[in-house]
């Protein structure tokens, strides 16, 4: 309550009108200053989340690409497949269609190789180089052929019954392998007279390779 002691003594009523508008103007611009600082702080916020949530899936959707292309290079890795072999010991007199087996395999990566057959297995669907040679010994002929489930690929053939020196042959070819086919090198004819496994310091002379391209 206020005291006057004018009025008071007077005993009259006071009456005050009070202009608020301005009083007014300023509460709504506190008002707005208010709300604008709100939604500005709301509407962070929200862009903060928004961004925080996309670089989140962008990162999970790199990792992801990421490994899968780690697993692709890892599972390509693993099916690699080549072979290199040779033989141990001379051969001769060989008769048609005797498979030539290379008995030593130094190398057989995705072990398609068998050294006691002579023969590859394809394990894996693709395109395969095959290359093989071959050492005959003086005036001895050597003919042989890749055969690829039976099937003659290639020959190799080794002229020698006129000379006097050893003589060697090579072949080569590449082949669309299923998984499951068989290769290997196989006497042709009757000219399987004779093969050298080496010529000086044991050193690998007649050989057989194989290695997949794609």
């Amino acid at each position: 309550m206020i005291s006057m002691p004018l009025v008071d003594n007077i005993e009259a009523t006071l009456k005050a009108d009070l202009d608020v508008t301005k009083m007014n103007k300023y509460l709504h611009e506190y008002i707005q200053q208010e709300v604008s600082l709100g939604v500005s702080k709301a509407m962070a916020g929200m862009v903060e989340t928004m961004v925080e949530n996309k670089t989140r899936a962008v990162q999970t959707e790199l990792e992801a690409k990421i490994g899968d292309k780690m697993k692709q290079l890892n599972q390509k890795d693993r099916e690699k497949h080549a072979f290199f072999a040779h033989l141990s010991s001379n051969k001769e007199n060989l008769i048609d269609g005797t498979v030539v087996i290379f008995n030593r395999a130094p190398l057989n990566v995705g072990g398609g190789y068998d050294t006691a057959s002579g023969k590859f297995t394809c394990k894996e669907d693709g395109l395969y180089f095959f290359s093989w040679t071959t050492l005959s010994n003086s005036r001895k002929d050597f003919t042989s052929a890749l055969f690829v489930n039976g099937n003659g690929i290639a020959e190799n053939i080794v002229d020698n019954d006129e000379t006097i020196d050893t003589m060697t042959g090579s072949s080569s070819a590449i082949f669309q392998m299923r998984k499951g086919d068989v290769a290997w090198i196989g006497v042709v004819g009757s000219e399987g007279t004779y093969l050298r496994h080496t010529w000086v310091n044991g050193i690998p002379a007649s050989v057989f390779t194989g290695f997949k391209i794609d």
